[in-house]
This record gives C-alpha cells, sequence and structure tokens, in this order.
C-alpha cells in the first residue's frame, strides 16, 4: 500500500514535469528542412508586435462622366457626346452623421474579418480615421476593406440602377459539390419591398437568341464601386427574392476552392454591413514597431523565474517536503495556465502579461494559505479550510475579471480574460493535483 501511494506520487510529478515540458519547450516535429513546434502560437496583442497603421481620408478628387449625342450617360467618350467632371464625394455627403455612419461599418467589417484587435480614431470635423491593426495573415485584405466603399449596384444597359445595397437584406456564402467538382455561391436576400423588383427584372431581362442562333439576351450588369463584375440575363423567373451568383469555377483543387470560398466570403462582408456614405482615399499605410523588444520580454522572464524560484525554495525551507511538492505543483500551475492561453485565444497585451504575474502571486498565496493550514489540520480538512479562506479574495477577484472581459477596451479585456482563467485553474488544479499529491505524502 505504501509503494502504491509513492507510485501515485511518482506518476503525478512525472505528470506535471511532463505539461511543463511541452509548456515552456514546446512538441517539435519535423516539417521539410526544419523543426516546427506543434503548440498553438500565444495571440500577442499590438503593444508586444507593432502595428500597421493606416490613415484614410474622404476622397476630394474628381470623376469624368461621359454623355451620348442624345445626353445619356455612357461608360466610355463617345461621338458627338460630351463629358463633364464632378466631385467623387459630393458636398451634400460631407456631414458629421456620415463621418460616423463610415467609422460604424469599417468597426463591423473589421470585427466580421476576425480582427482580435483595432483601434479607430476618428477626425469627426474631416471625416478622417487612423486605425491600427495587428499584423498578420489578414492584415492586408483587411486593410483593403476599410477604405474600399462597397457599393453594390445591379443595373441595365442604361446603367439605370435597378437594386442596389439598401435592398440587400442579408448575403451568405454557399457551396455544393457534384460529379464536376465543388461549386462556390454567393446568396443575396433582399429585403421584402425589392422581391418584386428582383421577379420582374429576371422575366424582363431573360436568355434569348434570334433566328440565326445569336445572343440577343438584354442583360444586366453586376457592379461594386462602378466595376462590372458580370453581366448577365435570367433563364428563369426568380420569386423568392433570393439572387444566388456563381463565385470562382467549379473546381476539385483544393486551394482554388478555397480562394473563391475566400473571395465570396470578403463580398458577403462587404455587402452585408453596406456602403460607405463617401469614399474614400488610403492616404497612409505603414507598420511602426512596439516599443516593447523581444530582448525586453526575455529580461522580465528571467526575473519573475528567479523571483519564484526563490519563493519556492522558501517553501522547501520553511515546509520541508510538503514545501517542495507544493513547489513543484506552482510550476506546473503556470504551464497549464499558458497552454489555457494559447487554447482559449487569450489576446495578450501587456497588461495581459500583468495578469499572468498576478494569477501566479494568487496560486502562490493559495499554497501559501494551504501548507499553514497542513501543520494544524488533516489534508482535506486544511484543503476545504483553504478553500473558504480564500473565497474571499478569490471570489470579488473571479467576478471583476468577468466583468473585465465585457470591456472594449483590449487592455483591459485581455488583464480580465487571463485573470478569469487564472483564478479558474487555481481552484480547478489545486483540487485535483496539489491537493493529491499532499494526501499520498502525509498517508
Amino acid at each position: 500500500m505504501k509503494l502504491d501511494k509513492r507510485l501515485k506520487m511518482a506518476v503525478m510529478i512525472l505528470l506535471i514535469i511532463l505539461i511543463s515540458i511541452i509548456s515552456f519547450a514546446g512538441i517539435y516535429v519535423q516539417e521539410k528542412n526544419s523543426m516546427v513546434n506543434c503548440l498553438k502560437e500565444y495571440q500577442l496583442g499590438m503593444d508586444l508586435t507593432g502595428a500597421r497603421i493606416a490613415s484614410v481620408e474622404i476622397n476630394k478628387g474628381t470623376k469624368t462622366i461621359y454623355y451620348d449625342k442624345e445626353g445619356k450617360v455612357v461608360e466610355t467618350e463617345a461621338k458627338d457626346g460630351k463629358k463633364e467632371e464632378i466631385p467623387i464625394n459630393s458636398q451634400d455627403s460631407l456631414t458629421k452623421e456620415n463621418y460616423l455612419e463610415a467609422k460604424k461599418i469599417v468597426t463591423k467589417r473589421l470585427e466580421d474579418f476576425g480582427v482580435s484587435e483595432y483601434t479607430i480614431r476618428q477626425d469627426e470635423a474631416t471625416g478622417k480615421m487612423v486605425v491600427a491593426l495587428p499584423e498578420n495573415a489578414v492584415t492586408d485584405t483587411a486593410m483593403q476593406y476599410i477604405y474600399t466603399t462597397g457599393k453594390f449596384t445591379i443595373e441595365n444597359e442604361n446603367n439605370e440602377v435597378l437594386l442596389d445595397n439598401s435592398n440587400i437584406k442579408s448575403v451568405k456564402v454557399g457551396y455544393g459539390t457534384t460529379e464536376q467538382g465543388t461549386s462556390v455561391n454567393l446568396s443575396i436576400e433582399f429585403k421584402k419591398d425589392a422581391k418584386e423588383k428582383l421577379k420582374e427584372i429576371t422575366t424582363t431581362y431573360v436568355t434569348s437568341k434570334d433566328e440565326e442562333g445569336k445572343d440577343n439576351s438584354k442583360k444586366v450588369s453586376m457592379k461594386l464601386d462602378e466595376t462590372t463584375l458580370f453581366s448577365t440575363s435570367f433563364s428563369e423567373e426568380i420569386q423568392d427574392g433570393t439572387l444566388i451568383i456563381s463565385i470562382g469555377n467549379v473546381s476539385t483543387n483544393n486551394s482554388e476552392i478555397n480562394a473563391s470560398i475566400q473571395q465570396a466570403r470578403n463580398l458577403a462582408i462587404l455587402l452585408n454591413n453596406g456602403a460607405l456614405p463617401n469614399a474614400y482615399t488610403l492616404e497612409q499605410n505603414k507598420y511602426v514597431k512596439s516599443d516593447i523588444l523581444t530582448k525586453d520580454l526575455q529580461i522580465a522572464a528571467i526575473g519573475i523565474g528567479i523571483i519564484l524560484i526563490i519563493a519556492i525554495v522558501v517553501l522547501i525551507i520553511k515546509y520541508k517536503k510538503n514545501g517542495l511538492l507544493v513547489g513543484i505543483a506552482n510550476i506546473g500551475y503556470i504551464a497549464v495556465l499558458m497552454l489555457l492561453i494559447r487554447y482559449t485565444n487569450v489576446l495578450v497585451t501587456i497588461s495581459g502579461l500583468f495578469g499572468i504575474v498576478a494569477s501566479i502571486a494568487l496560486n502562490y498565496i493559495f499554497s501559501m494559505y494551504l501548507l499553514k493550514e497542513i501543520e494544524h489540520e488533516e489534508n482535506d480538512k486544511a484543503y476545504s479550510k483553504t478553500v473558504i479562506g480564500m473565497l474571499w479574495v478569490l471570489v470579488p477577484a473571479f467576478i471583476t475579471a468577468i466583468t473585465l472581459c465585457f470591456k472594449n477596451w483590449m487592455s483591459i479585456y485581455s488583464f480580465g480574460e487571463i485573470i478569469f482563467w487564472g483564478i479558474l485553474t487555481i481552484f480547478v488544479y489545486n483540487t485535483i493535483l496539489t491537493r493529491t499529491l499532499l494526501v499520498n505524502k502525509n498517508k
């Protein structure tokens, strides 16, 4: 029986050591000609990694409108026609209300793109926006959609707008599989009052051929920011108010399918959030490094490590073998917390780093309290008294952490989320590992 207790202790200590090695060192496998860590990377905030800064301003340029000899608007300069230069943004559109609406739309676009952290500063007098984004794989695409107007129109051959963004209810991405491969499509559902208009369009602009077999179909053009995506006619009437648009070609190639899905997703984000009320232009796009260097973080980590080692030595000197076991358990706690931060997609900012330090300190205080109680009580009673005694500290901190998780300020959110996981881990980890270690040792 005594051997069985020692075996359980040995297994638990080995488990803690294994978790610590995985968390702190990683798991490396060979990929092509290099060794790659299989563990998920930490998500670091812009204050640690740097940021892409974009400055977008109201477009002050002009555009040329071409007319034919009958005075109708045409796409290119016509013989015997005329042209006119007009502002891209009319004077009536340059209002504070439109500027605020533009910021609201840009914010929603970034959220739909899954941008984890961003800041938008706006000059409400001029409409200028300065946007900061983290540097990652989606930054270039997200940056483009900050200033893309996103004006979608369905126009007839005379450039008359039949339907536009204001008629759209929702846009979804779909795909289907056939023997030929996978097709990707964009499903545009129009509002109730626009369904009849879509039905009218699909019965007016129909596919037809003349007696010689030549195509004489009446077509409509689908445009995005006055650029024609494609022109088409319809072979059947659409009665349910949903227009299905094919994106890309039917394919069996995964990379081509993923590219089509991404293209469709980007269009869906634009159309679902509406067009910007004004046209913007990109004035600045640059990367700004963080003031915090990797070397600074390494020095801070070494300093915290030294303090932790000293704290564990204090436990060993004061509480002997119990202190050693609790010290090992503290290292395991840090390893488990860091794995949780990796795999729960916590964004680590500078304030988040303070959250990690605070969580480690709270767990150490919990350990000191537990060791002190063990001197006077049996292990189970000592653990129960420790939990009850620490509730007065941990429960208010836990509630505060949950509150901070609802804040829009990313630094506060990061701190709150890490404290949330830190306190939750204190209860679960110490109940399962620390308590079991001490019970087996003292029995």
